[in-house]
């Protein structure tokens, strides 16, 4: 907080500059910053300077909390800063700085209406400052795409920013390679040779970070064209029909934490003497058993409506993380056919990879990473390991008035629903708004029928995109409103208070399913008590969960729920969580060695 107070004694003195001498001041202020770099009295120097052009254009003063969040975003940091905090402003400040430094800054979100509502909020004060902003969304030419990236600041989503390195990567492709880049431009067509559409990886700051880096780090983006159908019908039915004989335990494993089994030795030996006489590909060990694999899978592992939706006769993957559908995306080795074949549907060709990147090998090339998010303590240890990047914890500028209402433990989801539907009727009748908080469409589909049948009016959020949910979430805190909305519902949106809303006791959250995460948790309850507002929150669990299904410990009996059950779910959670940390980290192993090939070999890295 050091820099902040140093910027707080500057305040009067700022305020106090005509435009002219406050113009003159950012011109100077500028210059020591690209001949000195980011010292601590001229940071101290640039906080107070861009607090009152914000004044000036925003009408906004930062105040105390927010300068130190900047200051320590400029450091390299990632900072934990609560919901409500306003960490918008702080994203644009910090950003601001690093433009004055002559640095290329790409603010990054975690979608397009994001991108494009705080790159909106952020052009009046950067304008104040001689900087130039730009905003990438997907609708975007490449030469829309090219300019935006040349202003001082670019605020784009992390899959766009992501994407277009690999089209720039496409185009600096070497000589040996260009068979490769004439299929792109002749698939893609999208930007000329010798025209890349970036400038390079410099900064960034990153918004909810911990969902990016550590949620979606092993997220696969690629750019592929579409190649020759590598299962047919037949084939499929075949694989389809195998899965249906093997045993489980016997013939394959499921995975505890994942989405995946494996095929046992008396799974192999059993596929073997089934499918010898079937042709090829059959014939191949490897082949038969990734197939066979697909269908178990597709059979037993992906369900409808939580893994995936089925929209305009297409399957479309939904991001459990964010409970977002992914249109753009595909299962891949055999998983995405089979699982149509599942649904009746047509089967889809197969996808020729012409670059590919995750977002953990991604943003690990920037010569400089920081970001925010209301919930990076539990991913301390992870994101210092993996991108070296320290935590900085941001107090509140009020205290915090959320209650806890406690948790509730039912026997199973039936009870559960039955249980909370009579709350929310209960709290919207008082004027109190309630979201309810799931993991799945499914579970949603059940609350919203639960609700339903008592009369009670209220909005489904569940598998929908952004600037729909944005502007749903944004008026959830109204009088009486009613919102179910899966994981999705949080991220990057603030839920503000209707008239008399905080009279009444403020918005209620209801968290009827744990979540993987312990962060996704805490984001969701992070939904109520905002800037000091009131609030509160209640959790409501029960024995089907699905956490607690990877709990070591079997379920203990109903006299002693209230006492055990917690702890055998906080259980679960860790054990999840360490496998998704185990599974990141076997990603950077792999991304290391991958680069140590690559650079090896002389060929795309």
């Amino acid at each position: 907080m050091g820099q902040a107070r140093a910027a707080d004694q500057m305040r009067s003195t700022v305020q106090a500059f005509s435009d002219a001498a406050l113009q003159e001041r950012i011109r100077m202020l500028s210059i020591a910053l690209r001949r000195r770099g980011l010292k601590s009295d001229l940071v101290c120097d640039g906080l107070a300077v861009v607090r009152e052009v914000s004044r000036r254009t925003l009408g906004i003063e930062p105040y105390r909390e927010q300068l130190a969040a900047a200051a320590a975003i400029m450091a390299g940091h990632v900072i934990e800063m609560a919901t409500g905090e306003g960490k918008t402003l702080v994203a644009a400040t910090s950003a601001a700085l690093h433009g004055l430094a002559g640095r290329s800054v790409h603010v990054v979100t975690s979608n397009d209406y994001l991108a494009e509502r705080d790159g909106e909020y952020a052009v009046p004060l950067l304008a104040g400052l001689g900087l130039g902003c730009g905003i990438i969304v997907h609708e975007r030419t490449p030469e829309e795409r090219r300019s935006a990236y040349r202003a001082d600041v670019t605020y784009v989503s992390n899959k766009e920013v992501a994407f277009d390195y690999l089209r720039d990567r496409l185009l600096r492709a070497s000589p040996t390679e260009q068979p490769m880049v004439s299929r792109f431009q002749r698939a893609i067509a999208k930007s000329e040779v010798g025209q890349p559409i970036q400038r390079g990886l410099d900064v960034a700051v990153v918004d909810e970070i911990d969902s990016v880096l550590i949620d979606e780090a092993g997220t696969p983006l690629l750019i592929s064209a579409e190649g020759p159908a590598l299962i047919t019908q037949e084939i499929a039915e075949i694989a389809w029909a195998m899965a249906g004989e093997l045993r489980e335990g016997a013939h394959y494993e499921r995975s505890r934490h994942g989405i995946s089994v494996e095929i046992t030795d008396a799974g192999r030996r059993y596929l073997e003497t089934r499918l010898s006489d079937k042709g090829l590909p059959w014939l191949i060990a490897i082949r038969r058993e990734e197939l066979v694999r697909a269908a178990l899978t597709a059979r037993f592992m992906l369900l409808r409506d939580r893994h995936y939706i089925l929209k305009d006769g297409k399957v479309v993957i939904v991001d459990e993380n964010t409970g977002r559908t992914m249109a753009d995306r595909f299962w891949g080795h055999d998983l995405h056919p089979m699982v149509e074949f599942k649904e009746g549907l047509a089967l889809s060709t197969s996808r020729q990879s012409l670059a590919s990147i995750s977002f953990q090998r991604f943003f690990r090339r920037y010569r400089m990473l920081s970001g925010m998010s209301g919930t990076v303590a539990e991913a301390a240890s992870e994101l210092g390991s993996v991108y070296r990047l320290p935590i900085t914890g941001i107090p509140r500028r009020r205290p915090l008035q959320r209650k806890p209402l406690g948790t509730k433990i039912f026997p199973d989801r039936k009870s559960l629903w039955n249980h909370v539907a009579g709350v929310v009727g209960e709290l919207a009748a008082r004027g109190q708004p309630v979201l309810v908080g799931v993991t799945s469409v499914k579970e949603a589909v059940r609350a919203s029928e639960a609700l339903g049948a008592r009369g009670i009016e209220h909005r489904v959020l569940s598998a929908a995109q952004d600037r729909e949910e944005a502007e749903a979430i944004a008026v959830a805190g109204e009088r009486g409103a009613v919102t179910v909305a899966t994981n999705m519902a949080g991220r990057g949106t603030d839920i503000r208070l209707g008239p008399g809303v905080a009279e009444a006791g403020g918005l209620v959250v209801l968290m009827c399913e744990m979540n993987d995460s312990r962060r996704a948790d805490r984001q969701l309850i992070g939904r109520c008590g905002r800037q000091g507002d009131p609030g509160a929150f209640a959790v409501y669990i029960s024995r089907e969960d699905r956490v607690l299904s990877v709990s070591p410990s079997p379920w203990p009996s109903l006299s002693i729920l209230p006492f055990i059950a917690p702890l055998a779910f906080r259980q679960g959670q860790k054990r999840i969580e360490k496998a998704q940390r185990d599974a990141r980290r076997s990603l950077v192993r792999q991304d290391e060695n991958l680069s140590r090939m690559l650079t090896f070999a002389g060929g795309l890295d």
